[in-house]
Parts: C-alpha cells; sequence; structure tokens
C-alpha cells in the first residue's frame, strides 16, 4: 500500500515569492506612471487590479509570510520592501504589524518609501499612534515626513500641527519636496490661512522641490500663483515657462513664445503639447516638417497628445552623439517620423473644431470642466493640470496626487 501524502503546507512556497516579486514590479510601474502623459486613469486601475490579484496571491501563506518575506524588509530595493510589507500587513496579524512599524522607525533612506507606501495604502489598527510619534521624532527628519504622507493620505493628520510645517524648510531638498507633497491633502482653507514659506523655498536650486512648491499653492488656492508665473515667463524661466503652459487660460503671447523659441526641438513641443491651444496646436502642425529627427517625432507625439490622432509615418533611427559610448551606439533611440500628408489632411478637416476650444488633450476640450469620455482618455499629467486649475479657481474637483 501506498501511504496517503501528508502536506506541510496547503500552498507552494515558490508561488507566493513569485506573487511577491511581481508585486514589487508592477507597484514600482504605478509609482513611476503617476505623472506619465501617455498613461491614463483606465490603465492605472489595471494595474491597480494586478496589484491586488498579486496581494491575493500573497495572502494565501498567512501566519507562513514572515518567514517568506520578511526579509523583504531589509531589502535596499523600495519596492521588494513594499512588496514585503504590504503582504506582512494584508496578513492580519498582530505580529506582522508589529514588525512593519518596527522596520519603519529603524529604516535607512532606500528603505523608508517602500514602508510608507505599504503603510499608506495598508491601514491598521494601532499604528496612527505609532505614526504621530514619528511625525515628532526631530532627530529623523525623514521619519516624520514619511508619517505625515502616511496620516495625510489616511485623512489623519492634524491641519494644525507645527511638526508638519517645520519640516517644509528642510534642508535636504527630496525631503522637504515631500512634506509640500502632503499639503494638498489637507482642507485648503485651514492651509490657507496659514502664513507658509512658499517666496523662500520658490528660490531654491531643486526643479522638483520647485515644483512640488507651486503644486501646493496651487491645489491650496493661492492667488498669488498665476502673476508669479506670469512674471517668471516674461523672463523666460523654464519652470515659469511650464507652469504658464500648465496654467494658463490665455494664447500663448508673444513673450512666452520668444521663451519658447530658445528651448530645443523636443522640450518645447512637449510644452506646446502641455499647453494644448489650438495656436500651441498650429505651431506644432508647423515643427512635424523640422529638419532635426527627434524634433519632427517629438511634435508628432506633442500632436497626437492634444488631439488624439496618430500622425506617425515611417521609423527611423537618431544618430547617436559625438561621445556616445558603444552601448548607446549600438541600442540608438527609435523614433517615428510624422505623415505630413495626414497631418495636413487632418489639420484641413478639424481646424474650425479645434479653434473652437481653449485646450485639447486627447482629441477633448478640458479647459473648464472634464467629461466622463475625457477622464478615460486623457492622460495622468493632464489630469493633475486640470485639478490643479481647478482647485486654484477656488473648487477641487479631483483629488490631490499620492506623495511619491
Amino acid at each position: 500500500m501506498i501511504a496517503p501524502l501528508r502536506r506541510q503546507r496547503n500552498f507552494m512556497p515558490a508561488l507566493v515569492i513569485s506573487h511577491a516579486e511581481e508585486l514589487a514590479y508592477l507597484w514600482g510601474r504605478r509609482r513611476r506612471g503617476l505623472y506619465s502623459d501617455t498613461l491614463t486613469i483606465p490603465d492605472l486601475q489595471q494595474l491597480q487590479e494586478r496589484i491586488e490579484a498579486h496581494l491575493q496571491g500573497v495572502a494565501v501563506a498567512a501566519e507562513a509570510t514572515h518567514e517568506l518575506l520578511g526579509e523583504g524588509l531589509q531589502s535596499d530595493d523600495r519596492d521588494e520592501v513594499f512588496a514585503a510589507a504590504c503582504a506582512l500587513l494584508r496578513s492580519g496579524s498582530a505580529r506582522a504589524v508589529a514588525e512593519v512599524v518596527e522596520a519603519f522607525h529603524c529604516a535607512s533612506a532606500a528603505r523608508l518609501p517602500g514602508l510608507r507606501d505599504a503603510l499608506a495604502i495598508t491601514p491598521q489598527p494601532g499604528t496612527i499612534n505609532a505614526l504621530a510619534a514619528a511625525l515628532r521624532n526631530l532627530r529623523s527628519p525623514a521619519q516624520a515626513v514619511a508619517a505625515a504622507a502616511i496620516l495625510a493620505t489616511q485623512r489623519k493628520l492634524d491641519c494644525d500641527d507645527a511638526t508638519l510645517f517645520g519640516l517644509l524648510a528642510l534642508d535636504d531638498p527630496d525631503l522637504a519636496r515631500q512634506a509640500w507633497q502632503v499639503l494638498p491633502h489637507l482642507p485648503a482653507e485651514r492651509v490657507q490661512a496659514l502664513e507658509l514659506p512658499y517666496a523662500a523655498r520658490l528660490q531654491t536650486d531643486s526643479p522638483a522641490l520647485r515644483d512640488s512648491v507651486l503644486s501646493a499653492a496651487c491645489w491650496c488656492n493661492e492667488p498669488w500663483v498665476e502673476p508669479f508665473v506670469h512674471k517668471l515667463a516674461e523672463h523666460g524661466d523654464t519652470f515659469g515657462l511650464s507652469w504658464h503652459a500648465a496654467l494658463t487660460r490665455q494664447p500663448p503671447g508673444p513673450i512666452w513664445q520668444q521663451g519658447l523659441n530658445k528651448l530645443p526641438g523636443p522640450q518645447r513641443c512637449s510644452l506646446l503639447a502641455r499647453a494644448g491651444h489650438p495656436d500651441a496646436l498650429a505651431q506644432l502642425v508647423e515643427t512635424l516638417s523640422d529638419a532635426d529627427p527627434a524634433t519632427a517625432a517629438a511634435a508628432a507625439g506633442a500632436f497626437q497628445r492634444v488631439t488624439g490622432l496618430d500622425v506617425n509615418g515611417t521609423r527611423r533611427t537618431l544618430a547617436p552623439r559625438d561621445d556616445a559610448d558603444e552601448f548607446e551606439r549600438e541600442f540608438a533611440d527609435e523614433v517615428w517620423l510624422p505623415d505630413l500628408n495626414r497631418a495636413q489632411q487632418l489639420w484641413s478637416r478639424f481646424e474650425s473644431h479645434w479653434r473652437g476650444g481653449s485646450r485639447w488633450c486627447r482629441g477633448h476640450e478640458i479647459s473648464s470642466s472634464l467629461s466622463s469620455a475625457a477622464q478615460t482618455v486623457i492622460d495622468l499629467a493632464a489630469r493633475w493640470d486640470f485639478g490643479m486649475r481647478a482647485a486654484l479657481a477656488g473648487a477641487r474637483l479631483i483629488p490631490p496626487p499620492p506623495v511619491i
């Protein structure tokens, strides 16, 4: 007789680890794509569904989650730390939750963002007090900023907490950037009543920090934003030109155009697409015939971002830089050059229609509202721009983006 098989586990450990690896990969894709000018809300939702499916896959390990994935908390890869922490938190074990909180208190700079992400999207009883204590831990500004982000995501952050506003002035530009990203998650009217160091922080040399400061000012309905951006654009400041494209309700003026003409072709096309105005679209149509392949290809991509219509023609490998190494020469970038005849036909056919709006994205007019159809096709970067414009006008129509 053959003895019956006695299983030590009711799951396959290798498969649980595989789910965790895929979870880390997908979370990294989601995190990096939050400000994408190609991904849409349905794309993000699809990613989230896949993330949830792999979370359910690791959930079968139950009490064995620590044994299989606990070492992931010590990884130097942010997304691997997220996957391990999220799996432990979702296991429902009090021991696992305590382990993640302890890892949060001891985490290095490389691991802390992953733990922050996991704790933010997986709220658990008993973590609020620990996070509130971490917020006031002046010896570790990194933990304080991460705790503020978690509490704000879960709507548990006290807007009047003086510690939070001290974090806005941190010398570390990346930590300060994250602290400023927290502000839009607080009630705008309460933030507006506070005296915040906008002017001082906008003098920083860090472009990412300046973006976060000005974004927070938009979401919190600060009235000085548009005049400030307009003044920067008048002086040809690239930062000001970009934000002018995002916020202005007027067609691109001659001063904006002068600054734009000084930028490299691909960057110029990107800002024209961000503006989405018919006059900007007309410039993109002209730029499609640019002699520089990279600029012409960028114009084709920008044209599609504004109109939702594809004008790709032939595939071209870009010439490598003179100082390119062997790897760069072997894997030189490839681009789609535009089909000029098709582009001109589309412009002739739809110009009057596009002239009837003031801001277009993927073929939808989004200057003052987002239709249900528009919400499914406009890219995430355009969605956040729309949200900032609405908030700056006094109406928060969509939630602000998460801290990243």
